[in-house]
């Protein structure tokens, strides 16, 4: 088959994700201070982090240089979707949950507790978003977009709880730092992906930020985890989160890669011979139209001797 512009970023992502969360787990493991929540020795840590900021500047690049908006499509009634669908709604489930639970002992600060409120009730709404997405094929759905908004809400006010609430993690630290810019590209995907349903897609866009996601997320949670199962340590604001974290990963790859096998293809015999049929009949319609147009004429011509 023949490659496309999309398959040039999809390849080096898997690639990318490995190597920069593997460089990221190391330092974590071998350098990370739990008390002042830095690194001791920042050389791994520091390589990562140029290798993800390269890749992303990269990914965005598809926003340029990407195929048109008209050459790509994707749907979501298989179980390529569903399945990743199902793991960032349980995952959504128990983070709505935990906020709540959270309200007393954690989230003492008012504002605090406004905003994680604000959050347990968008994680629920985006459950409902995502079994929509699952049940919902066609386009031109005004009420599957509007819940589709709910994810893009509960990922830019998450982001913003993990930016003031200082009880687990100072302003500053990295690790944070890398949470709250998964999330907000996330959400950026998401309005793109809310498109879709009305029929309004932006597929470089989409692409785009769906690349920048997914490696955003696979390098804040898979090191975290591989942390947490290692040495027993939370570097991110909670497990929950590591979790839907690495779910969200694995629905928007899954997503952009699901573009990349349902691309229609130029070359399709259904699409050869639909436009086979429909240039003959144009054909036979024009020819019927100057045939009938010939008879009319000689028929004037007829009456205009006969008189």
């Amino acid at each position: 088959m023949k490659m496309r512009k999309i398959d040039l970023y999809t390849i080096p992502l898997m690639l990318v994700c490995v190597i920069a969360s593997a460089l990221r787990g190391f330092a974590l493991l071998t350098a990370f201070d739990g008390v002042t929540m830095h690194f001791t020795n920042k050389t791994a840590i520091t390589v990562s982090y140029v290798i993800v900021a390269i890749s992303v500047i990269g990914f965005l690049s598809y926003l340029i240089f990407g195929e048109k908006d008209r050459g790509l499509i994707t749907r979501s009634d298989n179980a390529a979707s569903f399945i990743p669908a199902g793991l960032v709604s349980t995952a959504l489930m128990f983070m709505g949950v935990q906020n709540l639970t959270l309200l007393k002992d954690v989230y003492t600060d008012k504002s605090i507790k406004i905003i994680a409120i604000a959050t347990s009730l968008l994680a629920f709404m985006s459950v409902i978003s995502f079994f929509l997405s699952i049940f919902i094929e066609q386009k031109d759905s005004h009420f599957k977009a509007a819940f589709s908004l709910s994810i893009v809400f509960f990922l830019a006010v998450y982001a913003v709880l993990l930016y003031f609430n200082k009880q687990t993690h100072p302003t500053n630290s990295p690790n944070r730092f890398i949470d709250e810019m998964a999330y907000l590209f996330s959400a950026i995907f998401f309005l793109y992906e809310a498109r879709i349903p009305l029929g309004r897609e932006k597929w470089r866009g989409y692409v785009a930020f769906g690349l920048s996601a997914t490696l955003l997320c696979a390098y804040s949670a898979i090191p975290a985890l591989i942390m947490y199962f290692v040495d027993g340590y939370t570097v991110s604001e909670s497990l929950i989160e590591s979790i839907l974290t690495l779910t969200l990963a694995i629905f928007i790859s899954s997503r952009v890669m699901q573009i990349k096998t349902l691309t229609p293809d130029s070359e399709c015999d259904e699409a050869k011979s639909i436009l086979h049929c429909s240039c003959s009949r144009g054909s036979t319609l024009r020819s019927a139209g100057i045939c009938t147009e010939q008879r009319r004429n000689l028929a004037d011509l007829c009456s205009f001797l006969s008189l």
